[in-house]
């Protein structure tokens, strides 16, 4: 009796340990999270599922991105997805999103500030797929984008748009005194296409797109805080979007905002300029800003930082001084 327990206790350790090893041979080591997340996806420690049917998907999205920036990724598809799958050419482990909604689906990928393609790397290959109620993998959706080199620092905000239109990113900062005690004014704390970097906090918009419809296919903006050197004052930030000009009259444009802070990403919110949206040459100017909301606002605390210099102006652009033209004869 007692040697027929013993075999059949081995016999049960055994199957464990078949059941465990098999289980860490199908498991891999995620990769995919040192470039980029999904947001309120899972991240799921397998390999990118293959195709099991050879229905294509639709999928629009920025081709470049910035570190510290984020995509609107947008999906059209005739099947309803159970799942919708993320992954990255030659890396381990994939994003899953479960949606909400039937028909259109998007999601919102943001890439790490500290993202690191090595020397020769210039961009990455995003892969999509979907999955159906009845587990059937669509064909792999793929893409490269490409990654620019952009400012990060201490305080990070970027504007990304997933096709060719002028839209703008504005930055108002909130109000503080200079090392003398006086008041800064709005126009200093005003950073746009115009006023490229604050005069006195050294904030800097270091990526405009598309200015007056000159299309480069960026459609990202940027601005950025070094670590170093700038001034991030206390209190409460407001962003706002402006559409200066719509190069395409006949499509939307989704667009999206995102702020990191100390390297943690602190707030996000996507919108969209619908078709036939119209162009605003809005200068985003004093009296604007008093009487109209914001697209996003968040805070930086108080933590006695001052400011202690001053900066240079960056050079206005002809485009930039075009732009202010068009808006003051609008």
């Amino acid at each position: 009796m007692k040697k027929t327990l013993s075999l059949l206790g081995g016999l049960l350790v055994l199957t464990a340990l078949i059941f465990v090893s098999c289980k860490k041979d199908d498991e891999v080591t995620p990769t995919i999270n040192k470039y980029f997340s999904v947001e309120n996806a899972s991240l799921i420690k397998k390999a990118m599922p293959e195709a099991t049917v050879d229905d294509e998907i639709e999928v629009v999205m920025n081709s470049k991105v910035i570190p510290g920036g984020s995509s609107i990724v947008s999906l059209y598809t005739e099947r309803i997805a159970k799942k919708i799958l993320v992954g990255m050419k030659d890396q381990a482990g994939y994003y899953e999103i479960l949606p909400s909604a039937r028909g259109e689906y998007s999601f919102l990928m943001m890439i790490n500030q500290d993202i690191d393609l090595g020397e020769d790397a210039r961009g990455f290959t995003v892969l999509v797929a979907v999955e159906d109620e009845n587990g059937d993998i669509s064909k792999i959706w793929e893409t490269s984008v490409e990654l620019l080199v952009v400012g990060t620092g201490a305080l990070q905000v970027s504007l990304s748009f997933d096709n060719a239109k002028d839209v703008d990113l504005h930055l108002i900062e909130p109000e503080y005194n200079d090392e003398y005690g006086d008041p800064v004014s709005f126009s200093d704390r005003h950073i746009y296409y115009s006023n490229k970097v604050a005069y006195y906090s050294g904030g800097e918009l270091d990526l405009d797109s598309n200015p007056g419809c000159s299309i480069d296919n960026i459609n990202n903006e940027n601005i950025t805080y070094s670590s170093d050197n700038s001034f991030i004052a206390p209190g409460t930030y407001k962003v706002y979007v402006d559409l200066f000009e719509n190069c395409d009259y006949e499509i939307a444009t989704n667009y999206v905002v995102t702020v990191f802070y100390g390297g943690v990403l602190i707030a996000s919110k996507a919108g969209v300029f619908e078709i036939g949206a119209e162009s605003t040459y809005n200068p985003i100017d004093e009296d604007y800003v008093a009487n109209n909301l914001p697209f996003l606002t968040f805070s930086i605390a108080d933590k006695g930082q001052k400011s202690s210099k001053t900066y240079g102006r960056a050079p206005i652009s002809e485009s930039a001084m075009e732009k202010e033209s068009y808006a003051v004869h609008k």
